[in-house]
C-alpha cells in the first residue's frame, strides 16, 4: 500500500512539473540601443512576465547600464514592459522597453530607437593600431563679470587635447584638459590668477591668514613667480571646479566617452546640430534664447532623448570664449596626420 502511495505521489509530482514546464515559455526580442543592438530573453509563466534578461547590449557603462540594471526587475513587478524610464538613460530605457515589446509580439514600439541621426558608432578597439597627436588652442574672454568696484574681469583659456585615431580618423582615445587664468580682481580663489609682469603696472591681490581677500599690492618679481608656479589646470584642481551638475572633470570625462568612435568632422557636426550657436553648450528644453529654443524644438523626439542622455552628465561649453574644446581636438587630429607613419 505504501509503495502504491509513493508511486501515485511520484506521478502527481511529475505531472505538476510537466504542467510548470508547459506553462513556462522563453521569448527573444531585439531593438536598437544607444550603442548598437540590444537583445532580451523574456520568460513567460502562465501568461505573465516571470523574468527579463538582457543578453546583449553595447550601452555606455554607468549611463545606459543603469537602465539595464533596474528596469528588468521593474517589468517583472509590474507584469508589463510599460514601466518608467531611468533618468539620464532615456534611449537605453526606451530600447529595453521596445525589445521586450518585440519579444511579446506587440507592434507598438513607441520607445524603439530607430537608426539615429547622431553620428555615434560603436567604440573602436583600444588595442588596434592608431595615430596620435596633441593640440592646443587659446581663447580670451571679457569676464566673468566685474569686481565689487565695477572693474571688468578678464581671463584667458588654454585647452589641451591628446587624441589617438584609427586610419579612418575615428577617435580611439581622447583626453582634454584646460587652463583658465584670470585677472587678480576675479574673486574666484580656485581659479589661477595673473597680476602682470613686474614693473609693468600690474597688481596682485593677497590673502590674509583666513584666505580672505585683504587688499592689493604691486606685482613684484616674487609675486610674479609665485603666481605662475601656482597655476593648475582644471584636471589638477579636480572637484574644486564645480559646475551646475558635477565637476568640470566629471563632465569632460562624459564628453570624452561620447566622442569615442566619432571622426573630428562628426564631432563638429554633432556640436553644430545639438549645441547652442551662442554658448557652445548642449541644447536643453528650457533654453531662454529664442534661437536656441527654436533649434532645440526642431529636433526629433529621438534626438531630444539622445541629447537628454548627454545633458544628464555634461552641459559645459564645447566651443566658445570659455574654451574651444572641439578646436583643440581638431588640432590633435591634424598633428596626428603630420606624424602618420
Amino acid at each position: 500500500m505504501k509503495r502504491l502511495l509513493r508511486i501515485v505521489l511520484g506521478l502527481l509530482l511529475a505531472a505538476m512539473l510537466c504542467a510548470c514546464a508547459v506553462t513556462a515559455e522563453e521569448l527573444t526580442g531585439e531593438s536598437q540601443g544607444y550603442g548598437g543592438p540590444l537583445k532580451v530573453l523574456v520568460t513567460m509563466d502562465r501568461g505573465k512576465i516571470a523574468s527579463v534578461q538582457v543578453t546583449e547590449h553595447h550601452e555606455t557603462q554607468g549611463v545606459g547600464t543603469r537602465a539595464i540594471d533596474s528596469m528588468p526587475e521593474a517589468m517583472v513587478s509590474a507584469g508589463s514592459w510599460d514601466v518608467d524610464t531611468v533618468s539620464g538613460a532615456t534611449v537605453t530605457s526606451n530600447a529595453l522597453r521596445a525589445a521586450v515589446q518585440n519579444a511579446l509580439g506587440e507592434e507598438d514600439q513607441r520607445g524603439a530607437a530607430s537608426p539615429m541621426d547622431l553620428p555615434t558608432v560603436p567604440p573602436a578597439e583600444s588595442e588596434s593600431a592608431g595615430i596620435s597627436g596633441v593640440g592646443m588652442i587659446s581663447t580670451a574672454r571679457v569676464g566673468p563679470g566685474q569686481d565689487p568696484e565695477g572693474n571688468p574681469v578678464y581671463s584667458f583659456h588654454v585647452v589641451f587635447a591628446y587624441g589617438r585615431f584609427d586610419e579612418e580618423g575615428r577617435v580611439q582615445e581622447v583626453a582634454v584638459d584646460q587652463l583658465e587664468v584670470a585677472t587678480p580682481n576675479d574673486e574666484r580663489r580656485e581659479v589661477p590668477h595673473f597680476s602682470g609682469f613686474p614693473g609693468q603696472g600690474g597688481y596682485a591681490y593677497y590673502d590674509d591668514a583666513q584666505g580672505e581677500i585683504d587688499g592689493k599690492t604691486r606685482s613684484t618679481e616674487e609675486t610674479f613667480i609665485s603666481e605662475v608656479d601656482a597655476w593648475k589646470t582644471r584636471r589638477q584642481l579636480g572637484d574644486r571646479i564645480k559646475l551646475t551638475s558635477g565637476s568640470w572633470r566629471e563632465q569632460m570625462d562624459a564628453y570624452q566617452r561620447l566622442f569615442i568612435g566619432m571622426t573630428v568632422e562628426e564631432i563638429e557636426s554633432w556640436v553644430g546640430r545639438f549645441c547652442s550657436d551662442i554658448t557652445g553648450r548642449p541644447l536643453q528644453a528650457d533654453e531662454e534664447d529664442e534661437n536656441d529654443l527654436a533649434k532645440y524644438e526642431s529636433l526629433s523626439e529621438l534626438e531630444k532623448n539622445l541629447l537628454a542622455d548627454v545633458t544628464s552628465s555634461a552641459t559645459l561649453s564645447l566651443r566658445g570664449e570659455w574654451g574651444d574644446i572641439v578646436g583643440a581636438i581638431r588640432m590633435a587630429w591634424e598633428d596626428a596626420q603630420r606624424h602618420r607613419p
